[in-house]
């Protein structure tokens, strides 16, 4: 199917060039992509963990990343890019009852979906999978094997490259100033760069979305928040292939890393905003719970690290579909913190709503914005780290 119409996608992160290129293999001809900053991917895109998993406790969440994973592990046959993708698994650990009935439940949920996690009672299984862990306070947890890592921005490259050779327009420092809107549709969308006359519109500009949003008269309910993440200098203290492994006590995280290791923690305290400069007072308390966990680190050179957006939504579920009253403005936002690893299924499904008029590789109904409206929206996801 290919089409004259022009789209115009504001964002040059993952997500914005997923949405190109998934568009582009679908038969559209005449896109546009306007990015704000000199580069691609400077922001959430370069800065991610780049984790990926299906662990997760909504039936949309777990449909969507077991999607996204199918697209993760094929993406070099399909998009001929190399996004080194490595399914180490994760690991997500409890230390009270609470946590392992939260637990029990989700696996149920994700078993219900064809998901294969392990549900582990006490922590014979856990030391077997990394013996470096103390486990004096741990009493089980959850591990899936098809969960793992990849690199985000390799990935993103590899969606651009595929885009550009297919006709994609990239336009940088193209700051979005405004929109011309008519009768319930947007005709122009207006920008530090010049004036870009348009079909459809896509908004994938993560963590400024909201902003974004704004000019065109509308509410996105999406906050940027920041994420400090710390690494470590090469370290062989444990094994490079461990799973992504969470401790649900303190939300502490770690994988490896470049033969080191990558630390990580939401400061639940964090007020909405777009600061990302490092912190070195919670640097400490990273460092304090990764030695905890993990007392081999002692032995390990902790670097200065870097921060930056999460684009948070009140659900912690992304934000995907048309924005009424705009006939022809979409949005594809609000990840909160797993915007890279849901971005190949999520970009895949919107291309699928914009060609076709509906998804079909995954239904994204439930992702709607009018879910907050009236109202508060009836999905919550809990396991977020």
């Amino acid at each position: 199917m290919s089409s004259q119409r022009r789209i115009v996608i504001i964002g040059g992160g993952i997500v914005g060039f997923g949405v190109a290129a998934n568009l582009l293999k679908m038969g559209e001809r005449d896109l546009v992509l306007l990015e704000r900053e000199k580069l691609p991917g400077q922001h959430s895109t370069g800065k991610s963990a780049g984790g990926f998993r299906a662990q997760f406790s909504t039936q949309i969440n777990i449909e969507l990343m077991m999607q996204s994973i199918e697209i993760l592990t094929h993406f070099s046959e399909e998009f001929g890019a190399d996004a080194e993708v490595r399914q180490y698994g994760y690991l997500f650990m409890a230390t009270t009852r609470q946590q392992m009935e939260a637990l029990r439940q989700n696996v149920e949920l994700q078993r219900k979906y064809g998901l294969e996690v392990e549900f582990l009672e006490g922590s014979e299984r856990i030391l077997e999978i990394c013996p470096q862990i103390n486990t004096e306070d741990i009493v089980g947890g959850t591990f899936c094997p098809t969960d793992g890592y990849f690199d985000p921005y390799e990935f993103m490259q590899g969606y651009a490259n595929f885009a550009e050779e297919r006709g994609l327009k990239t336009v940088y420092e193209a700051e979005v100033t405004g929109f011309e809107i008519k009768d319930g549709t947007v005709l122009a969308v207006q920008t530090k760069a010049g004036d870009f006359p348009v079909d459809i519109v896509v908004l994938a500009a993560g963590a400024w979305s909201g902003e974004v949003g704004k000019l065109a008269g509308v509410d996105i309910p999406v906050v940027p928040v920041r994420r400090q993440l710390f690494d470590t200098e090469p370290f062989d203290g444990i094994s490079q292939q461990v799973p992504l492994m969470a401790d649900l006590s303190n939300g502490f995280y770690i994988k490896s890393e470049s033969g080191g290791f990558l630390l990580g923690c939401a400061n639940k305290d964090e007020p909405p905003g777009f600061n990302t400069s490092v912190d070195l007072e919670y640097k400490f308390k990273v460092v304090e719970m990764a030695l905890h966990r993990f007392p081999v680190l002692a032995d390990a050179t902790v670097r200065e690290g870097w921060a930056g957006l999460y684009s948070v939504s009140p659900d912690h579920h992304a934000i995907v579909g048309v924005v009424p009253p705009l006939a022809n403005f979409f949005v594809i936002s609000g990840f909160s913190g797993h915007g890279a690893m849901q971005s190949p299924g999520a970009t895949r499904c919107l291309a699928e709503l914009i060609v076709e008029g509906s998804s079909r590789s995954v239904d994204i109904s439930p992702l709607s914005i009018t879910r907050f409206r009236p109202g508060p929206s009836p999905l919550m996801e809990t396991t977020v780290i």
